[in-house]
């Protein structure tokens, strides 16, 4: 049986840990370092930087939220420099294709609430510039664009300029962490695939950061895709899970016709409770072995692992348009 596995996954927090803990992309003790994920066959990732809220549930103001987003980027672009010969910064679909030519782990930038840049549609550029390609539109509050998960609130009138901008200069829109109603109306304008970086079934799961069925079918049909979250609370409402409820999430969106847009997006170090077993990033080895024990055919567990994640960058993440 297969020992190693090739991953791409679209959502991780590691990148803000580091830097408020001190620590070394290489090897620490945090869920992903690049010791660990060279265990894995080939390992690509998506690191967010989320906007910052005080301990009073209100955001920061505006110029220290974005001073700390600032500091943070530098902090991770100065991980990635002093790695160089492990890792590649990845601005584009051709920069993979080098990082696998080179053997490298493939790191992709994302953010995870848009009030950093004040959810200025005019400061896209400036964000892709930096080498993002990705961007929610809320984190767990309201904001200028558009209304969270839990909520009723929809998509803004700056909202829907800020998507229009994005997509035109070639950023992926995140829907995880979006309302109901925000997607949907996000639904009615879009232009381009979009993403549920880090979601799960609501069917499996009835918790409201996870996808109704109906969402799922539409994110496909748009030719998006959706990265499974192993947050334990989204996977279980118990707020205990392992193995066998990854399992029935993943099984359930392949019977939706997900087989092309299923991926993963484990939300690593952005959560304090994994499945039993999972201990951080070498471990989708494990769940892979494990789902195959289960009867999964390996080209089924290596398409959820990472092909479909690369075909979708492939399509979708060209050449930067900025200034289309």
């Amino acid at each position: 049986m297969r020992e190693q596995f090739p991953v791409f996954d679209l959502h991780c927090d590691t990148a803000v840990e580091l830097s408020r803990q001190k620590k070394a992309l290489a090897s620490n003790d945090l869920h992903i370092d690049l010791d660990r994920a060279d265990r894995l066959l080939t390992h690509h990732q998506f690191y967010a930087f989320c906007c910052v809220y005080g301990r009073d549930g209100k955001p920061l103001p505006q110029a220290e939220a974005e001073a700390r987003f600032y500091a943070e980027a530098a902090d991770f672009y100065s991980q990635i420099s002093g790695n160089a010969s492990r890792v590649r910064l990845c601005r584009n679909a051709e920069d993979l294709i080098a990082a696998a030519k080179e053997r490298k782990q493939g790191v992709f930038l994302s953010l995870e609430g848009p009030e950093v840049i004040d959810c200025d549609p005019g400061r896209l550029e400036e964000l892709k510039e930096l080498g993002f390609l990705m961007t929610t539109l809320t984190w767990n509050f309201p904001n200028a664009l558009a209304g969270p998960h839990g909520t009723e609130l929809g998509l803004t009138e700056q909202g829907k300029a800020f998507v229009r901008r994005a997509q035109d200069l070639g950023i992926v829109i995140d829907v995880s962490h979006l309302s109901e109603r925000a997607f949907w109306d996000l639904v009615n304008i879009t232009t381009a695939p979009i993403v549920a970086s880090h979601s799960n079934s609501r069917a499996i799961c009835d918790h409201s950061r996870n996808l109704t069925d109906k969402q799922f079918k539409v994110i496909c049909n748009l030719g998006g895709v959706v990265g499974l979250n192993l947050y334990a609370p989204f996977l279980n409402e118990s707020g205990r899970a392992d193995f066998t409820d990854v399992k029935r999430h993943l099984e359930h969106f392949l019977e939706l016709g997900g087989q092309h847009h299923l991926a993963l997006g484990g939300d690593l170090d952005g959560c304090d409770a994994l499945p039993a077993g999972f201990r951080g990033v070498e471990s989708y080895n494990d769940l892979g072995r494990w789902l195959m024990q289960q009867g999964m055919e390996e080209e089924s567990v290596c398409s959820v692992f990472n092909n479909n994640a690369v075909v979708f960058a492939m399509k979708h993440l060209q050449r930067s348009r900025v200034g289309g």
